[in-house]
Order: C-alpha cells, then sequence, then structure tokens
C-alpha cells in the first residue's frame, strides 16, 4: 500500500475468509480446481449469488458435481476461495515495489492509480461480493476485516511522516486515516463498482485524490524524502 506500510504487513497478506482447503497434490488436481474457479466465477456473475447453483457451476466448468465435491464443499466454499484469489491480488497490484522510486505523493498516487485500475477490472465480481457481504456474517466480518487493515497501514504512514516532521503533528492519524480510506472505498464503490460515473478519466482521478490525501496531511514532501531512510528525533522529555 501506501508509504509507511511495513514489509511484515506486505507479507501477511489480506485476511481469509475460506478455510482454507489443502492445494491438490498434482498439476492435474490444481488445474481442475482452477477450471471450477474459473467457471464458478464466470456463473456468479452473470446469475448472480443467490441463483447460483452447484450445477451450474458444474456446467460451465463441463465437469461432473461428484468432480466439484473432491475439491470444494459447497456453492460458498467456492464463492469464499474466489474472493481470496481476487483479494490477494489486489493486495499485491497496490503494494508499492521496494524499488519504486519517487515522493512520497507519487506513492499515494502509485496505490490510488493501481486500486483503481483492479476495481475496474473486477467491478462485477465486486458488486456480488458486496451483495453477499448484506446477508453472509462470515463475509461480512472479513470485508470489514480487510478494510481495517488498509486503515491501519495508512495509519501507520501517517504517524511514520508525522515523526519525520513530515505532516502536521496535531492531526488524529487514527481519524485522518480513516477518512482517506473512506475517500478511497466509497469513491471506486460508487463510479466504478456501481458505475455513477463511466466518463471518468482515472488519471484525473488519482491525481485529484492525491492532492486531497496530502494536502489533509499538510504533506511536506521535501522533507519525507529528505527523512526517507531515518525519523527525526523524538523530544526529549525533561
Amino acid at each position: 500500500m501506501a508509504k509507511g506500510s511495513s514489509g511484515e504487513e506486505q507479507r501477511k497478506g489480506p485476511p481469509k475468509v475460506s478455510q482454507q482447503s489443502p492445494e491438490p497434490r498434482t498439476a492435474r488436481g490444481r488445474r481442475t480446481r482452477d477450471r471450477l474457479l474459473a467457471a464458478a466465477r464466470v456463473v456468479f456473475e452473470t446469475r448472480g449469488f443467490l441463483d447460483t447453483r452447484v450445477g451450474d457451476i458444474c456446467d460451465e466448468a463441463g465437469l461432473a458435481q461428484g468432480t466439484f465435491y473432491i475439491y470444494f464443499q459447497s456453492k460458498e466454499d467456492v464463492f469464499y476461495n474466489l474472493v481470496d484469489s481476487v483479494i490477494a491480488d489486489r493486495y499485491l497490484l497496490t503494494a508499492v515495489p521496494d524499488d519504486f522510486t519517487g515522493t512520497v505523493a507519487d506513492r499515494f498516487a502509485y496505490t490510488l492509480r493501481q486500486y483503481f485500475a483492479e476495481m475496474e477490472h473486477s467491478r462485477r465480481f465486486s458488486r456480488i461480493v458486496e451483495q453477499v457481504a448484506t446477508f453472509d456474517e462470515r463475509m461480512r466480518e472479513n470485508r470489514m476485516q480487510i478494510r481495517r487493515d488498509f486503515r491501519r497501514r495508512v495509519q501507520h504512514g501517517i504517524e511514520r511522516l508525522q515523526r519525520q516532521g513530515a505532516a502536521d503533528p496535531d492531526i488524529s492519524a487514527e481519524l485522518t486515516a480513516e477518512a482517506i480510506v473512506s475517500m478511497i472505498n466509497n469513491f471506486a464503490y460508487i463510479n466504478l463498482v456501481i458505475g455513477e460515473r463511466e466518463d471518468l478519466d482515472i488519471e484525473e482521478v488519482v491525481q485529484t485524490l492525491t492532492n486531497i490525501w496530502a494536502r489533509a496531511l499538510t504533506l511536506d514532501v521535501e522533507k519525507a524524502e529528505a527523512n526517507d531512510l531515518r525519523e527525526a528525533p523524538r523530544s526529549r522529555k525533561t
């Protein structure tokens, strides 16, 4: 995510909603499982979660229902595994590479650009996920935990910038992170997932939201870069 996320947080990855059944031992088994997952995504996106049946998934995959139950316990199980896969990809895509060069604001923009592009790409599946989260407690908690993780990473980044003297020390890092995450998530959901505005220039959106993010922190880019590898010394209490 944005600068300030620790390598440990990025390696840990997103919380899982599925029970994470063991991967098939053979290449053939992995191919069959992947085939079922791909078919399930097509059916869920076409019919919606409630109207999808295991038989529909098997028909799309060209496999018998008995084969389905070798790899998944139920329609819910295959859906949870799909969600885990999509969210894991989103985490990887939005993580700023270790060799990235640019200012802190450039890092904000990188995260936003990648996030919006992925949300636009997976908009149909994201609609289904949000639908399921309204009545499935397990899915709802997963969505909230992912959001909490993102907010925590943004908060840690703000706190780091405050310690460097590159962000307003008087703002609440926690509340500012909450506002930033709400802005990003709601903007993406309303405009990219639901499709309120299909005429948007994503690059213009990225630059605008990056400016809002930076101004919310009263970001001093030069100080942030000057202290990129070391934090400003903390004042001693007397």
